[in-house]
C-alpha cells in the first residue's frame, strides 16, 4: 500500500487532537481518539444515556459514527490530504447498555482516489458488537487534512 504523504508523529498528534476538540460532532458523541497511525487508528466512547435508544441499548448511529470517525482518521493518516465518506457500511451484532466500546479500523486497500476500510468495535469484555466498511474519496489537492 502507497504510504506517500502520509503524515508524521506531530501531525498524527494533531489530527487525533483536532478530533477530540475541534470536530463539533465528535465532541458531541464523546468519541476519543486512543491511537491513531498511518493507515490505522483506535478510538473509543465511553456509553451514557445520551448514547442510548428505546429499547435502552447503544444506538445504531453511536456505532456508525464511531466507525466513520476511526475509518476517517485511518486514511487521512495514510494520505496526508482531505478525504469524505463516500459509503459506509455498518452490521450491529450485539447490544450494549453501558461500559466502553472501542472501534480499531484499518485502510486494507487504496488507489490514488479512493481507500477502502475495515474497522470492528468491541465491548469491555472484548466482544464483538459491531463492524464496518467504509469507502473515502481522497481529494489530491494538497493541503492540511484537518481543516
Amino acid at each position: 500500500m502507497e504510504t506517500e504523504g502520509a503524515l508524521d508523529r506531530e501531525q498524527l498528534t494533531r489530527l487525533a487532537r483536532y478530533f477530540d476538540e475541534k470536530v463539533t460532532f465528535s465532541r458531541y458523541i464523546k468519541s476519543k481518539v486512543e491511537e491513531v497511525e498511518k493507515g490505522r487508528a483506535v478510538c473509543h466512547i465511553d456509553v451514557e444515556d445520551i448514547h442510548l435508544n428505546g429499547n435502552g441499548t447503544l444506538h445504531g448511529g453511536v456505532y456508525a459514527s464511531l466507525i466513520d470517525n476511526a475509518m476517517g482518521l485511518s486514511v487521512a493518516a495514510l494520505v496526508g490530504l482531505r478525504t469524505a465518506t463516500i459509503a459506509l457500511n455498518v452490521s450491529f451484532l450485539g447490544a450494549v447498555r453501558e461500559g466502553r466500546i472501542v472501534c480499531e479500523s484499518q485502510v486494507v486497500h487504496r488507489t490514488r482516489r479512493i481507500a477502502t476500510v475495515e474497522a470492528k468495535v468491541r465491548d469491555g469484555e472484548g466482544n464483538l458488537v459491531a463492524m464496518g466498511t467504509g469507502t473515502f474519496r481522497i481529494f489530491e489537492k494538497r493541503g492540511d487534512p484537518i481543516v
